[in-house]
């Protein structure tokens, strides 16, 4: 019988690196660095993480500090990892790769990929993994990737609030509108506004003006889940994407975050309110227009 040829052997990954530069996107960076990984270890099985930090996810119940859902595009509840020590560690380390031998034979592979000092993504392989004199090689691929995911992120991110910029929604949208119609709960399009932000920019200046949209944003942050979407769309105009258990609806939510806002002790400025509107996705074929349209006259 042949023996099976380890096809990590002499590899480079360098030629990969042109087609790397083609995914525009920090959520398919880790699908495609699964995929390129898949190739070079064919017998491993794979899987991705999207992983959130454990106090946005409110998952009272576990002691572990990080928590990951199999498949981000549900946006369901994030399933806790608390049983699950190396994976933890990793988060917790933020250490770009590691290998860990499986009790039952084979070894373990877990990459991770980070922006602003939070794993944000695990790509893990399991199973017959060789390395075979490719260690170097697969690392310095890894620490390109990762250095490629920050660049990503930065670029799709808002640098004053830190959520998803306008042009990351509209890519998110036109791709997720059938998944969520699709997922078994219900899921709503929000625009929200702050109230009067020109006045509170007249009146206190610009630098008060920013302290409120950061401290917005955390709000945000602290009342919707850690699988829902949040995007500023532009000035003190923001957008949300967010999911609600099944036979509730989507005002509840909102009022409750209203109600955050208004209860808030803004510095120097004091109370400020917010305003929204809110319509359920509840058609795989409408498109971001027709959300936009719609939450703007609710």
């Amino acid at each position: 019988m042949q023996a099976r040829q380890d096809p990590s052997a002499g590899w480079s990954g360098m030629h990969d690196i042109e087609s790397m530069l083609d995914v525009r996107s920090s959520d398919l960076l880790a699908s495609w660095l699964s995929d390129r990984l898949g190739v070079r270890f064919p017998y491993a099985r794979r899987r991705i993480l999207r992983v959130f930090p454990g106090k946005a996810a409110r998952v009272k119940s576990a002691k572990a500090e990080a928590f990951a859902v199999l498949d981000p595009a549900l946006h369901e509840p994030p399933v806790p990892t608390g049983v699950d020590k190396p994976l933890v560690e990793v988060i917790r380390s933020r250490a770009a790769l590691s290998v860990t031998v499986l009790p039952g034979g084979g070894s373990r592979l877990l990459v991770a990929l980070e922006a602003f000092g939070e794993v944000r993504y695990l790509v893990e392989l399991s199973g017959e993994i060789s390395f075979a004199g490719a260690e170097t090689a697969i690392s310095d691929f890894i620490t390109i990737v990762a250095k490629y995911y920050e660049r990503l992120v930065d670029a799709e991110t808002d640098p004053l609030t830190r959520l998803s910029t306008r042009r990351v929604f509209h890519s998110h949208v036109d791709a997720g509108v059938r998944r969520w119609t699709g997922s078994g709960r219900p899921h709503y399009f929000a625009v929200v506004d702050i109230d009067h932000f020109k006045r509170i920019n007249d009146g206190f200046g610009h630098l008060y003006g920013d302290e409120i949209l950061v401290l917005f944003a955390n709000l945000m942050r602290q009342t919707f889940r850690a699988g829902d979407l949040m995007y500023r769309f532009g000035g003190e105009e923001f957008v949300l994407i967010y999911g609600v258990e099944p036979g509730k609806g989507g005002g509840a939510t909102l009022e409750r975050f209203r109600a955050a806002v208004e209860g808030h002790k803004f510095p120097s400025v004091g109370r400020v309110t917010v305003s929204a509107g809110y319509t359920r996705i509840s058609d795989a074929a409408t498109p971001a227009a027709i959300l936009i349209d719609r939450a703007d006259q609710a």
